[in-house]
């Protein structure tokens, strides 16, 4: 069984994922389009609904009228428990105004996997209450924003910081993984960081079950059929070749190949592929020495993201054996560096050209295939 509807576009064949042309006009276009969610200037045109605020209110929260980030049919605010003054985050989506597939498909599954989600490095969700045409989900809020931005703001994240990190990464994958559950959607922008700047893994709205429970016989017993997908979720700068293919895929490796990419960001400041071009990115992905790896991280590290990146997905290494490698238990020469995590203070973009660390853009949404 597969997963074949597209979250985009429905009515759309797959014969548009064979053209890179067309695949970068459609990611184009879903970019524009989901860059409101972002945009500080969209910000301004929303307001909280009375009917949310009253919601809220029963349940004892109070809100703060600061955006988060805001789309077309979604908004993140942040509020505060009366009780406690323990702030927290709550994204409100109205549902008459997002696409119908994404209501009746996309939205329940998400609800149903973050009910069950609890661990450490994984956003916690408090309350999910559904109104007339609202769904309001109340939940741990990260004050550090993500991580994106906090390698934006430094020069070079230390490789002794990275490792901590990334670990807290894998921890969470392991967690869903176990349980069968692929996220698809992993980037360093749903990587949020809390006051401590720990890891927390966000946005499971490309999330589902990896396996269906499938019947065996007539006494209803039942056998674990795993899942491939055909849903092309994702940003196009963490996705997989198999993906830019428009191939079937294992969507457990999909992460593996996303979280790769997320360490070599981590160490090297920079995205591993190039994706303004989608067919020279699919050769730079399964030609050998098209991802280019430099002395500022270990030979250790350089392996790790090397098993991940691998384009054969036969020989991608699952999350099992990410968390073996010998990277997580090497002492990184702390010369130069410090085990303490450092808060940085915005850096200008002059002092990242002068480092030779630019800016990485945030990629909006997922990819469109047309």
């Amino acid at each position: 069984m597969s997963d074949s509807v597209s979250l985009i576009n429905t009515k759309q064949d797959l014969k548009g994922l064979k053209n890179p042309k067309l695949v970068a006009q459609g990611q184009q276009q879903q970019q524009q389009t989901k860059s409101k969610l972002y945009s500080s200037n969209s910000t301004k045109n929303y307001s909280m609904g009375s009917e949310a605020q009253q919601s809220l209110l029963q349940l004892g929260f109070r809100v703060n009228d600061k955006l988060i980030g805001t789309g077309s049919y979604a908004k993140v605010k942040r509020c505060i428990r009366e009780i406690d003054n323990k702030e927290f985050a709550v994204k409100i989506i109205d549902r008459d105004k997002a696409p119908s597939d994404f209501v009746s498909k996309f939205l329940p599954r998400e609800l149903d996997i973050i009910r069950t989600l609890d661990h450490s490095n994984i956003v916690k969700v408090a309350h999910i209450l559904e109104t007339k045409s609202l769904t309001l989900i109340v939940m741990e809020y990260a004050s550090n924003g993500d991580l994106l931005d906090y390698i934006n703001k430094t020069t070079r994240l230390q490789e002794l910081v990275a490792k901590r990190m990334f670990r807290e990464l894998c921890d969470a994958i392991y967690y869903i993984h176990f349980r069968n559950i692929c996220h698809r959607d992993l980037k360093c922008e749903n990587l949020l960081l809390d006051n401590h700047l720990r890891i927390k893994l966000a946005d499971f709205g490309f999330s589902r079950y990896c396996v269906d429970p499938s019947p065996i016989d007539n006494r209803k017993n039942t056998i674990e059929k795993k899942i491939l997908s055909r849903t092309f979720c994702g940003s196009a700068a963490y996705a997989a070749p198999e993906i830019l293919r428009g191939q079937e895929y294992n969507p457990k490796l999909y992460d593996i190949w996303s979280a790769g990419c997320v360490l070599y960001i981590m160490i090297y400041s920079k995205m591993p592929f190039d994706d303004s071009d989608i067919k020279k990115m699919i050769e730079a992905q399964i030609t050998k020495g098209g991802l280019r790896l430099s002395n500022e991280g270990s030979s250790e590290v350089q392996d790790l993201i090397l098993r991940m990146l691998q384009p054969e997905v036969t020989q991608r290494w699952p999350i099992e054996l990410v968390q073996k490698h010998p990277w997580f238990g090497k002492q990184i020469n702390t010369e130069n560096q410090t085990s303490s995590i450092s808060y940085p203070t915005t850096t200008t973009n002059r002092g990242h050209e002068q480092s030779g660390v630019h800016q990485i853009q945030k990629r909006q949404g997922p990819p469109v295939y047309v």
